[in-house]
């Protein structure tokens, strides 16, 4: 039976905005074209770009580089950042949480491996694993399931050129409605790449060994950019053995002046042993151990996905662009935990949308349009688990997930500096889930849905901009949501969508020495799909918190210390610059007939993280790094008990040894601090229960690319 909550009225607001920049700048009016607007969210080092010496780079119809993005971006009137691979070159970057580690309002954390646990404002916090509330994209390609739920492993942060977050109702964008947000990664292509032939081998602690290989090559109308990268490592914790082979590739063909289009081919195999959860007394007395229940049963968690997609760009007359593709995918799970999880899935779609700028009623004008299609089918078996190989067989299900979506968003500039930002979206939904053993369980639900968006975007100056909105999001639940795994087997649960109004307000630029991005943000949640662990060993079930609240602030500052505190004392070409990030989270039950106005488990409140960045106009860079979580999050929704805080510190840095050739240093975690990284959530706390995972000890790793 579903667990259904009751609530009244919600808590009071959050202060009203926090620092106002805007006084601080001089007067001045920015021209009516946009254009990039740097901030302290512009990957790592807003304020250093030029401290990152690669050859130029232009894109295509099909894939634009990263300046035209930022330009696109500042059209946007809320929080959004663009992050660069160029920004974590020198890191041992294997998941999100080290390409997202200076990204204001994104909390993502490592579990094991490149398994994560990845939100923004709170979406899916307490999900405990997987991912759910945040639209994952690949070029502006759906890439999550037709139900929404998405998989980390399928990213590869060394195959990335960019990557593109649109917090909140920001995501409208490219569709996206829900209380997350969008994250659309975007790849390298022969336009785009540093060199035509690249190779980097990088490694280090727990047995660590990466290599990774690029070609790309321009013939005539048509260019190739293709991929190839092997991992293996033995883990830090027992039991967390992984091995990965992933490929990607793209082909692009211009038609003619106006008309692009492109083929992209994404393999992945990811071999991953699960370490389990620990009790919060082994987990910080004894951390590289793994649990007993993982190791007994062999947990283990094997992928391999293939998937192809195509997108064709067509310049439009008036400087309008209309795209149009289709993607087609097949996903394999391979899963021993209680039971072995045994899923096949394929994942079929179609796209379009159209971007244009114009005049209305004599004003600038500028509208997106667009449209989607998905559906997956999914092929869900479980069986006994022996020792991690397939036992009797105990379910057999299908799951079919559709999901239909038209949107809609136009900037008007009401006058040259002021923009009025108007869009909605439109959804429909179906879940169908089948049980092929007792068709008697057989159960659907529909879900069909409209969300507005209203916004205001002021070019305060040239350098910054100041905006506001309000938007609001509606989630219908995943697969796993309504066919929950719990201890009386699988069954259909009917599950309300979650609803959201989001208001946000902030600003983002650069003046001087100076550039920042702060918004404040307020969530009144209906409905929020809420999961816990019933057991250990069994994923977490899902239940309907009526009222919630998520809000927050979402900080970044970049401050050149050199031209500020030091001018002439460096020498010339050379960089000084102190980088911050600061997120504070503060989500709760509002009322709740169980759990009052308790906090939601999941999330600490304070994170800040921080970097103090050197960099030498003669090829080399250095930055001693901290992060910092003054006190961890809760648990349990009864709020018994919250995790410690704790501080680490780490060292990044690299050296161009000669034309093409760069070494660099990532050491992490310098003072061998132990701490909770991460944790399932549960209803009530009780003490020795396993539901914690400890992050990594000190670790070093070193690399070296060579580019020709």
């Amino acid at each position: 039976m579903k667990n259904r909550t009751t609530t009244s009225r919600g808590l009071a607001a959050t202060a009203a905005l926090v620092i106002s920049a805007s006084s601080a700048l001089a007067d001045g009016s920015a021209p009516s074209s946009a254009k990039p607007l740097p901030s302290a969210s512009d990957g790592n080092y807003a304020l250093v770009d030029e401290m990152i010496v690669t050859a130029p780079r232009s894109g295509t119809l099909t894939v634009p580089d990263v300046d035209t993005v930022k330009r696109e971006l500042a059209r946007v009137p809320g929080a959004v950042a663009v992050i660069p691979a160029d920004s974590y070159r020198d890191k041992y970057a294997t998941n999100l949480e080290d390409t997202f580690a200076f990204t204001p309002g994104v909390f993502a954390s490592k579990r094991y491996g490149q398994e994560t646990r990845l939100s923004i404002r709170g979406a899916g916090l307490s999900r405990g694993y997987h991912l759910r509330s945040i639209e994952l994209l690949l070029n502006g390609i759906p890439l999550n399931l037709a139900d929404g739920s998405g998989d980390f492993q399928e990213v590869e942060p060394l195959t990335v050129q960019h990557m593109e977050v649109y917090r909140g109702g920001d995501g409208l964008q490219y569709g996206a409605a829900a209380l997350g947000g969008a994250i659309n990664i975007v790849s390298p292509t022969a336009s785009t790449a540093s060199a035509e032939n690249l190779l980097r081998v990088d490694g280090g602690s727990f047995g660590t060994l990466r290599a990774h290989g690029e070609v790309a090559r321009i013939l005539g109308d048509t260019d190739f950019f293709a991929t190839v990268t092997g991992l293996t490592s033995e883990g830090w914790r027992d039991h967390s053995r992984e091995k990965t082979a992933r490929f990607a590739g793209n082909l692009g063909q211009r038609i003619n002046l106006g008309a692009e289009t492109r083929f992209y081919l994404n393999y992945n195999a990811v071999d991953q042993e699960l370490p389990g959860t620990l009790s919060l007394t082994t987990a910080q007395n004894n951390p590289t151990s793994a649990s007993a229940t993982a190791r007994g049963g062999n947990q283990q968690r094997n992928t391999r996905t293939l998937r192809f997609a195509n997108k064709t760009t067509f310049a439009l007359d008036g400087g309008g662009k209309l795209d149009v593709g289709a993607y087609a995918g097949y996903y394999s799970l391979f899963h021993p935990i209680f039971q072995v999880i045994d899923q096949g899935a394929t994942n079929l779609g179609a796209f379009t949308r159209y971007t244009g700028e114009g005049t209305l009623f004599g004003h600038r004008n500028i509208l997106t349009l667009g449209a989607r299609y998905g559906r997956t089918s999914v092929t869900a078996k479980q069986f006994v688990n022996n020792a991690g190989s397939r036992g009797a067989l105990t379910q057999d299900g299908t799951q079919i997930s559709t999901t239909a979506i038209l949107y809609a968003e136009n900037a008007f500039y009401a006058l040259p500096t002021v923009a009025l930002v108007t869009g909605i979206q439109g959804i429909n939904a179906t879940r169908d889930y089948r049980n092929n053993l007792n068709p008697a369980k057989n159960d659907d639900a529909d879900f069909t849905s409209a969300s507005p968006k209203l916004g205001l975007l002021w070019d305060a100056t040239s350098g910054a901009q100041i905006f506001a909105n309000v938007t609001r999001s509606y989630e219908p639940p995943i697969m796993s949501d309504l066919s929950q795994t719990n201890l009386a087997g699988i069954q259909f649960v009917p599950m309300d969508p979650q609803r959201a109004l989001t208001y946000e307000a902030g600003t983002r630029g650069s003046e001087g020495a100076a550039a920042w991005d702060i918004t404040v943000y307020r969530a009144e949640v209906r409905d929020e799909l809420v999961n816990f662990t019933t057991n250990p060993a069994i994923p977490a079930a899902t239940f309907n918190a009526r009222r919630t609240l998520h809000q927050g602030i979402e900080a970044s500052l970049a401050l050149d210390i050199g031209r500020v505190g030091m001018p002439g004392a460096l020498p010339e070409g050379d960089r000084l610059v102190f980088e911050q990030v600061y997120t504070l989270s503060d989500f709760s039950f509002e009322n709740d007939a169980t759990y009052g106005d308790n906090k939601l488990a999941g999330a600490p409140p304070h994170v800040y993280t921080a970097a103090l960045r050197y960099s030498s106009g003669r090829g080399w860079d250095i930055a001693p790094k901290i992060n910092w979580v003054p006190n961890g999050g809760y648990v349990d929704y009864a709020n018994t008990l919250r995790v410690p805080g704790y501080v680490t510190f780490g060292l990044e840095g690299g050296m161009d040894v000669t034309e093409g050739l760069r070494v660099f240093l990532d050491a992490r975690n310098l003072t061998d601090r132990r701490y909770i990284a991460n944790y399932t959530t549960v209803t009530a706390y009780a003490p020795a229960q396993e539901n914690f995972y400890p992050g990594e000890g000190r670790s070093v790793f070193v690399g070296i690319t060579a580019s020709f």
